[in-house]
């Protein structure tokens, strides 16, 4: 269950992260940003394992490379300019450090 509960989290927070990042540019990026490292970081406090947060890290990486490809439409969320580049650097950032933070 704690399995399914992280992927779910991390799905969550990568839909929220995408749509928040075109948010007034500087701001939405830096709150897209803040809410991928905090939801990962809780992730491994509620669940008291770095794995799970890895899986929550995965699933969220997950939605960022769909959100990065075109759609069946044509359609894509993050565009290869300066603050889809931005979003990219700054969002692994916080994974890794939301992942490489003690679990407990």
């Amino acid at each position: 269950m704690k399995l399914f509960a992280s992927i779910a989290i991390g799905v969550a927070a990568g839909v929220a992260a995408v749509f928040l990042h075109l948010f007034l540019p500087p701001v939405g990026l830096a709150l897209a940003c803040f809410g991928t490292f905090t939801t990962v970081w809780a992730v491994g406090r509620k669940f008291g394992k770095r794995r799970y947060k890895l899986i929550s890290a995965i699933a969220w990486f997950y939605i960022f490379a769909r959100a990065s490809s075109f759609g069946t439409g044509k359609e894509i969320f993050i565009q290869g300019d300066s603050l889809g580049n931005n979003f990219l650097f700054f969002g692994f950032i916080a994974l890794a450090l939301a992942v490489a933070f003690p679990a407990n």
